[in-house]
């Protein structure tokens, strides 16, 4: 059924269709999903290059600095402002077992 799934575009000032930077995907998806995602593979120790490269993409569309040029975590714009980002930071969570 992912055929059903269509790009999030708008028409642009040009009359062309252009990339929805403010659809779900970029506003909810990646700071609180990948990012989240992101937060418990750096506790475990696991690489995510994939998961980096979608958050990067992400944030140089819209402007933002989840993650810093080396690909960590950028903490503090994370908890910079109310719902910036889900990482378990936001709700005072800095260790795997304060979550689990």
């Amino acid at each position: 059924q992912l055929s059903t799934i269509k790009t999030p575009t708008v028409v642009g000032r040009a009359g062309t269709r252009v990339l929805n930077k403010n659809c779900r995907f970029f506003t909810d998806d990646i700071p609180y999903g990948l990012l989240i995602a992101k937060w418990f593979a750096v506790k475990l120790g696991v690489e995510t290059p994939f998961i980096d490269e979608v958050i990067t993409f992400a944030q140089e569309l819209r402007s933002e600095n989840w993650l810093s040029p080396g690909g960590k975590i950028n903490i503090d714009y994370c908890l910079s402002s109310r719902f910036k980002s889900g990482i378990p930071e936001s709700y005072g969570m800095t260790e795997l077992e304060d979550v689990l």
